[in-house]
């Protein structure tokens, strides 16, 4: 269509406004379907994780955890105390003890380690505090 004039403009102008709108429209009745098939999934997920352990997972977890404190770690016999100093070592550095000398997976190092075994880490080195403190 040849434009003319200014209401020949006008409404050309119009037309692909109300054509690209339409299409905005569209993509976003697109991305509101996705968005509600990964909120459903995110919520699976969160029901599923959870959800009360049933006995076998929740040993399957503590024995996973041993595993590990034992494969990848001294924690069990690493002194609290400074080896030449004799004072008390914060738990941070304790943690860095335990670990330094296990060799870990390639792709994990030992801060992530140490975070992910935070709270088993850390009730070792508070019991072992107590007994060095008595």
């Amino acid at each position: 269509m040849e434009i003319n004039n200014c209401e020949q403009y006008v409404l050309a102008e119009l037309d692909y406004e109300q054509r690209r709108n339409e299409r905005l429209v569209a993509e976003n009745n697109k991305l509101a379907k996705q968005l509600d098939a990964m909120t459903k999934r995110a919520k699976s997920y969160k029901e599923t994780i959870d959800r009360p352990k049933t006995p076998i997972e929740a040993l399957a977890d503590t024995v996973m955890r041993e595993e590990m404190l034992t494969r990848f770690s001294y924690a069990e016999v690493t002194d609290v105390k400074g080896a030449f100093s004799g004072k008390l070592l914060g738990f941070d550095e304790w943690c860095h003890q335990a670990v330094r000398l296990k060799p870990l997976p390639d792709d994990i190092s030992e801060e992530t380690l140490i975070r992910f075994m935070r709270d088993d880490l850390k009730a070792i080195y508070d019991e072992q505090v107590a007994k060095c403190t008595e």
